[in-house]
């Protein structure tokens, strides 16, 4: 079998003569500065988006910070400033949330200058007291939790029950 191309040659030599050559280089270069064109604007999307998250969860994170004491404040007393009253067990059962099937004693609170304690009753059994102060700009918070204080660490001038010394 032969192949007889000679014509088909010569069509396609006497096409490319009137044809013209295609300009690839100016296609090729306006197709580089779109590209580049969409990657600036992706990385700038993209920084972006990182910026917002990174704001975003900063915000987040110190509207739900926990300040120490976490606990609500009780209304400052009536008893003057710097004099508040003895608060009552209710009030100091709002200011902390006991753990299961322990309650505050009945026998009252016992106050002391800006200091008040309570007796804590929980079923393993032993003294816990819960120590609680006042302030006046924020009345009476949860301070801590033990048995026994050195007044003289709390600041207080005259003996308290629920210390030491």
């Amino acid at each position: 079998m032969t192949d007889n191309l000679g014509p088909l040659r010569q069509a396609m030599s006497d096409l490319s003569e009137h044809g013209g050559s295609a300009d690839l280089y100016e296609r090729s270069l306006r197709k580089s500065r779109q590209s580049q064109r969409r990657a600036t604007l992706a990385t700038g999307v993209a920084a972006a988006a990182v910026v917002l998250a990174l704001g975003g969860a900063v915000a987040f994170a110190a509207s739900h910070r926990l300040d120490l004491p976490a606990t609500p404040a009780a209304a400052p007393s009536s008893a003057g400033p710097g004099k508040p009253d003895c608060p009552s067990i209710e009030t100091l059962g709002d200011l902390v949330e006991l753990p299961q099937d322990w309650s505050f004693a009945s026998a009252g609170v016992q106050c002391a200058e800006t200091w008040a304690a309570a007796d804590v009753l929980r079923p393993a059994g032993g003294n816990v007291r819960y120590l609680f102060h006042f302030t006046t700009d924020t009345g009476w918070r949860y301070y801590e939790q033990g048995t026994e204080w050195d007044c003289r660490e709390l600041g207080l001038t005259r003996p308290a029950p629920f210390c030491t010394s």
